[in-house]
């Protein structure tokens, strides 16, 4: 029996979802690894204003605040990748249902086709016996 295609198909365009929910995955982490880390600069730029001599938490200050940026800008950046795992994941599930309404159609279709085929052998036997 010859292979289906869109077998192959359906099980190609399940592995493309998985990956892209495991990318989506991976995304969040680390996106909320970032958020951390961001937090964390902040939270450090507020606890640290009150120890230290003056001149010391000016140079610290320019460490913390720069610090602060850089995870800042992370965040952004693993938002955006999130944003992108998450889309690239809704293309791969239509992908996926859009084959399934396909291989549905042409099912449908084959029965429609037996069926018919089955009146026609059912009429052609009426017609001999008349």
């Amino acid at each position: 029996m010859p292979r289906d295609p869109l077998a192959v198909l359906a099980r190609l365009r399940k592995l493309d979802t998985e990956t892209a929910r495991r990318r989506l995955g991976e995304a969040y982490g680390r996106l909320g690894a970032a958020e951390t880390r961001a937090e964390a600069a902040t939270a450090a730029l507020t606890t640290q204003a009150g120890h230290g001599m003056p001149a010391d938490y000016g140079t610290w200050l320019t460490r913390g605040l720069a610090e602060r940026d850089r995870a800042q800008r992370a965040v952004g950046v693993a938002e955006r990748v999130a944003t992108a795992a998450a889309a690239a994941l809704g293309e791969a599930r239509a992908a996926e249902r859009g084959l399934e309404k396909l291989r549905e159609a042409r099912a449908a279709a084959k029965a429609k086709r037996a069926v018919r085929k089955a009146q026609a052998l059912l009429d052609e036997a009426g017609a001999r016996e008349r």
